[in-house]
C-alpha cells in the first residue's frame, strides 16, 4: 500500500489553506480585508487582505486551489520560493491596486497570489525543461501562455468589476493581472538564479581532476 506523501512546499500550502479557513470561521474579514481608505493607519491590511474570503464558497475554492498549485510546481518551487510568492505578490497586489485602480475600495482573497504562484511555477517550468522538444514543452507552454490568455481575456474596463454569482459578489480580474504579472517576473528570477547557479556547478565539476 503506498502511503501519501508531501512535500515541505506542499505541508506549508496546507498550513496556509488553514489560516484562510480559520479566519472565514472567525468571521473577521472587515478587520482584515484589503480597504483603500485605511492602509495608511491599518497597514497589515495590506498583507492580511489576501487571507479573508468573502464567503464559505469563495475560501474553500481557493484553499484547493492552494494546495493543487503548490503540488503541481513542488518540484521547481520548493517551500522558501512559494512563499517567497505568495508574501511578495500580495504586497504588489495591494500595492498596485492602491495605485493604479484606485477606485477599487475594498479586496478579499487568496486568488490574486494564487495567480502570481502559478505563473511563477509556470515560468521556471518553461524555462527550465529540457530536452527543447515538442514532447517535453507542450504542457508547460500550455499552462503559461493558457494562463495569460485567460487572465487577458477576463479585464474589464478601468476599475469595473464584474458580478460572479456563484460568489455572489464582485470579482477583481485586477488583481489576477497584477499577481499574473509578479509571479512571471519572480518566475524569470528565480529560471535565472537556477541557470547562474547550474552553470557555475558546471564550471566547478570541469575544473575538478579527474
Amino acid at each position: 500500500m503506498r502511503i501519501l506523501t508531501f512535500s515541505m512546499a506542499e505541508r506549508s500550502a496546507l498550513a496556509v489553506a488553514a489560516v484562510v479557513l480559520l479566519l472565514t470561521a472567525l468571521g473577521v474579514t472587515e478587520t482584515l480585508e484589503y480597504r483603500r481608505a485605511l492602509l495608511a493607519s491599518e497597514p497589515w491590511r495590506l498583507l492580511t487582505g489576501h487571507l479573508v474570503h468573502v464567503n464559505w464558497p469563495h475560501a474553500l475554492i481557493n484553499a484547493l486551489a492552494l494546495l493543487i498549485v503548490a503540488r503541481l510546481f513542488s518540484p521547481d518551487l520548493g517551500v522558501g520560493r512559494q512563499l517567497a510568492v505568495l508574501l511578495a505578490s500580495a504586497l504588489v497586489i495591494s500595492l498596485g491596486l492602491a495605485a493604479f485602480f484606485p477606485a477599487i475600495a475594498w479586496y478579499r482573497g487568496l486568488s490574486g497570489a494564487l495567480h502570481a504562484l502559478f505563473f511563477a511555477g509556470a515560468a521556471v517550468w518553461l524555462l527550465r525543461t529540457r530536452p527543447r522538444d515538442l514532447r517535453s514543452l507542450w504542457l508547460p507552454v500550455a499552462l503559461f501562455f493558457g494562463g495569460w490568455i485567460k487572465v487577458a481575456l477576463e479585464q474589464p474596463a478601468g476599475d469595473a468589476l464584474p458580478h460572479a454569482d456563484w460568489l455572489g459578489a464582485a470579482v477583481v480580474p485586477q488583481a489576477h493581472l497584477i499577481g499574473a504579472v509578479s509571479g512571471t517576473a519572480l518566475g524569470l528570477a528565480f529560471a535565472l538564479a537556477d541557470h547562474r547557479r547550474d552553470k557555475q556547478h558546471g564550471k566547478q565539476q570541469h575544473l575538478q581532476p579527474r
